[in-house]
């Protein structure tokens, strides 16, 4: 496998001629649009998926290509790539590994029989991906209510899909096991109010008591939390976490108050992303804007660059994940990402 890798790596970006009226941009847009339980690295599996259903490659050196060109033209038409190219880098891992696997004949893995094997696994299951996280997600509501005790009060911000499912679900009985009471103290972060407000409902729906405060309230509201809970753009290679800006300073509140911080997050989130600290994103949020005098542009000087800015939370301020390979601290999950990805 690290053969393949490395030399897929050493290839041009070229593009490839039998794909000039396909827009792998439009596409992810298009996915993401018209499901709105879909993440953004399975948004970038699945338009690479459809790219490969409108090429013509024949070949692993010709598939190789077009994914890495593909996925360059995702990642440059982006502000915040990050968590696409989680999922697009996945997608070549996978490949390369479903073409390691045993030909329909025995022969080596990369003969052109097993190759087009896979090609039509993948054309026939264009949505394979999105079923699976789908069902990661209750996978880890289904982890995740274990760790919700009747009387907590969890604390969470923001819209995320898999925490929403997490407390919905444990709001819930199943077999065998009573629907845990609890509250909810939810951090309402202005960039994904419509998110957040609709997981409150929900919540409300299933007869969960649920608090809203402003983000300048955490600090306030944190004595009243028993745990924080929060979801995560994209997962770091030393254990820690990409997430919706404010997700940084509720860890840091967390610990400072002995708080348990746990990230419910799928296994797809994971990748090599390794940032050093907050500014070593890859791209300018624009977050912080020195101005001397005024201007007319003064009053816009708080609005950051992009629509829904993140920030970086380290894992040591994580106590541990509830993912879809179930609980693990941040270190365990540092070494999933190094035996997945390398």
């Amino acid at each position: 496998m690290t053969g393949i890798i490395q030399h897929e790596r050493e290839l041009p970006i070229r593009d490839n001629p039998d794909l000039e009226s396909f827009d792998i941009v439009s596409a992810y847009n298009k996915l993401l649009a018209d499901d709105p339980e879909l993440t953004m690295p399975v948004a970038a599996i699945e338009a690479l998926i459809e790219a490969l259903s409108q090429s013509s490659a024949k070949t692993v050196f010709e598939t190789m290509d077009l994914i890495k060109t593909q996925s360059a033209k995702l990642r440059k038409a982006v502000t915040n790539p990050i968590a696409l190219t989680h999922g697009t880098d996945l997608f070549q891992q996978y490949l390369v590994m479903s073409l390691k696997q045993p030909g329909p004949d025995g022969k080596e893995t990369s003969s052109h029989e097993n190759f087009e094997v896979v090609r039509q696994h993948l054309m026939r299951n264009g949505r394979l991906f999105a079923q699976r996280a789908k069902q990661a997600r209750e996978h880890i509501a289904s982890v995740g209510r274990e760790y919700i005790l009747d009387d907590y009060t969890i604390l969470t911000h923001g819209g995320s899909r898999v925490v929403g499912t997490l407390l919905g679900r444990a709001a819930e009985s199943t077999l065998g096991d009573s629907r845990r009471r609890f509250k909810v103290i939810h951090v309402i972060n202005e960039a994904r109010r419509t998110e957040s407000l609709r997981v409150v409902a929900a919540l409300r729906e299933k007869g969960v008591p649920v608090a809203t405060i402003p983000e300048s309230a955490v600090a306030y509201s944190m004595g009243k939390a028993d745990m924080v809970i929060v979801g995560a753009e994209a997962v770091t290679a030393n254990g820690g976490i990409i997430s919706r800006m404010g997700t940084y300073q509720l860890a840091l509140l967390a610990k400072t108050r002995r708080k348990e911080f746990f990230v419910a997050a799928e296994q797809h989130k994971f990748g090599r992303t390794f940032p050093v600290d907050q500014f070593d994103l890859g791209f300018d949020q624009a977050i912080i804007k020195f101005q001397a005098g005024e201007s007319e542009a003064a009053g816009n000087d708080a609005k950051p660059s992009i629509a829904d800015p993140v920030d970086y939370t380290p894992p040591e301020f994580i106590t541990s994940f509830i993912s879809d390979n179930g609980v693990l601290t941040p270190t365990a999950v540092a070494k999933q990402i190094i035996d997945l990805m390398y």
